[in-house]
């Protein structure tokens, strides 16, 4: 690993992106600068940018590899990150988040929400309403913010 490349400055992400904008900011970068999209002149050149984009991502996508380089080349930055021993209890915090939201959901469907579908008008609203939101969940993925 080459300590004068900034592993962040070639993604273009900031020190602090969550792994979802930097596999957006990647995947973007690939479409700009593969190789493939240029001309013989310019092949040689977009080859070396493409592997430092590559090196880059594959550092900054692993939990570990990420907190050793910002250890290593941002000091004060890499205590600021959640540490993968920590992962655990994040992952443990969303599940009860899951398991609660799902149990309201069902709670609400089943008293509140099933006496209302046997409305015609009810159903043709909450279609549109769920119409609406899968687009906008659509939307969000293919267009993330970086």
């Amino acid at each position: 690993m080459n300590s004068m490349k900034d592993y962040y400055k070639i993604l273009q992400v900031d020190p602090e992106a969550s792994l979802e904008v930097m596999n957006g900011a990647y995947r973007s970068l690939v479409k700009q600068c593969h190789p493939d999209q240029f001309h013989t002149s310019r092949k040689s050149v977009m080859n070396e940018k493409m592997r430092e984009i590559n090196e880059a991502y594959q550092v900054l996508s692993n939990p570990t590899s990420r907190a050793e380089f910002d250890r290593r080349h941002r000091p004060g930055r890499a205590q600021s990150r959640v540490s993968p021993s920590q992962a655990p209890q994040s992952l443990r915090t969303q599940l009860k988040s899951i398991l609660l939201w799902t149990t309201l959901s069902y709670v609400a469907l089943t008293f509140l929400i099933k006496p209302l579908l046997s409305s015609p008008f009810v159903k043709f609203l909450l279609g549109l309403a769920l119409i609406a939101f899968f687009v906008h969940i659509y939307r969000k993925q293919k267009y993330p913010k970086a």
